[in-house]
């Protein structure tokens, strides 16, 4: 396939448009198919010029995924970290539910592929994902200091609570076997976290005013026996 005509790029615009072609092939092919020729062709460079930039095709997809979790940490977060318990930790299960709802495949290589690398702690996504979790993590400590949440369940139990029941609910989505609703489940997860999982136990029904009658007129017969021996 001939390559078009570009001019050529600094070098920050270059590997910048390679990170967001890169992103759009990942999209659509899975990183299982993905080609750093492909990258090239739509770049309109050889793919020399790629390997130029990043060592291997490993290299750049995990420069894709640290750029998609600096946009993870920086959007809006800074705007909920106020507000109720309730409002924060929906906010955060909700913010981790619509970044795999909008990117399948790249939350796919994470979990899949990088977290299983026995590089992985020493990968900077490694950090960013600590933070991710960090975040969720002062949202429960929190809790737990202000009464909201028990403080004597271990605070690292509530956490993987969150994490593995946002994993739980999207591992079917991640598989291209179902869909799930980002709001349904985030308000799914908060309310059981906040609220736990036990039925709610019903206060016995108020006596009517014929029994509560009855009841009274035993009680005056009971005071009455006595003397009437």
């Amino acid at each position: 396939m001939a390559r078009p005509a570009t001019r050529r790029l600094p070098r920050d615009q270059r590997v910048a448009a390679i990170l967001q072609t890169a992103r759009v092939v990942l999209r659509e092919r899975g990183f299982e198919n993905f080609l750093t020729l492909e990258v090239a062709e739509r770049c309109g460079v050889s793919e020399g010029t790629i390997y130029k930039y990043f060592a291997s095709k490993r290299d750049l997809l995990i420069k894709v995924s640290e750029d998609w979790f600096d946009e993870f940490l920086d959007d809006d977060y800074a705007e909920r970290t106020s507000g109720s318990l309730r409002e924060r930790l929906f906010h955060v299960i909700w913010r981790s539910l619509s970044v795999v709802k909008r990117e399948p495949v790249l939350t796919r290589f994470v979990l899949l592929d990088l977290r299983s690398d026995p590089n992985y702690r020493n990968l900077r996504i490694y950090e960013q994902n600590r933070e991710i979790v960090a975040r969720v993590t002062r949202v429960i400590q929190d809790g737990m200091t202000s009464g909201e949440i028990r403080s004597d369940i271990p605070l690292t139990l509530v956490r993987d609570m969150v994490f593995g029941g946002i994993e739980h609910q999207t591992w079917a989505y991640l598989r291209g076997e179902g869909d799930f609703s980002v709001e349904v489940s985030a308000e799914g997860l908060t309310d059981v976290l906040l609220r736990g999982i036990g039925a709610p136990v019903e206060a016995p029904p108020a006596p009517d005013a014929l029994t509560q009658a009855v009841a009274r007129l035993e009680a005056i017969a009971d005071r009455l026996e006595p003397d009437q021996r």
